[in-house]
């Protein structure tokens, strides 16, 4: 693992952590592959993004959980946070989720 952070989510009167964690990317067959997990309350989602080196193999990673980080109930429902409600989640999202941002991804991505 190269990375990882862990988000809350509130599901009825508790807090659940919600872990994220980024795995070493590996060369595969003419791309780099980048394995990553969303550990949500009702179980784990794994999923893997690739990239022409390592980099973009990683960056396309983050990009992939900013999208499912966003498009999840809990984002929907306000009960998704990193630091502060509504603050966002600190990932990088694709141009075409822009309009999704919240609180300081959104000042941090959205230019004026």
């Amino acid at each position: 693992m190269i990375a990882s952070r862990i988000l809350t989510a509130r599901v009825g009167n508790a807090d659940v952590a919600v872990p994220i964690s980024i795995a070493t990317p590996f060369p595969g067959d003419g791309f780099w592959e980048c394995q990553f997990e969303i550990g949500w309350p009702e179980g784990k989602k794994q999923s893997r993004s690739r990239g022409f080196d390592s980099i973009q193999a990683v960056y396309n990673a983050l990009q992939a959980i900013a999208v499912y980080l966003y498009a999840s109930p809990y984002h929907a429902a306000g009960t998704l946070r990193w630091d502060k409600p509504g603050s966002g989640y600190g990932f990088p999202m694709p141009k075409v989720g822009y309009d999704d941002l919240v609180g300081e991804d959104r000042i941090a991505q959205v230019p004026d």
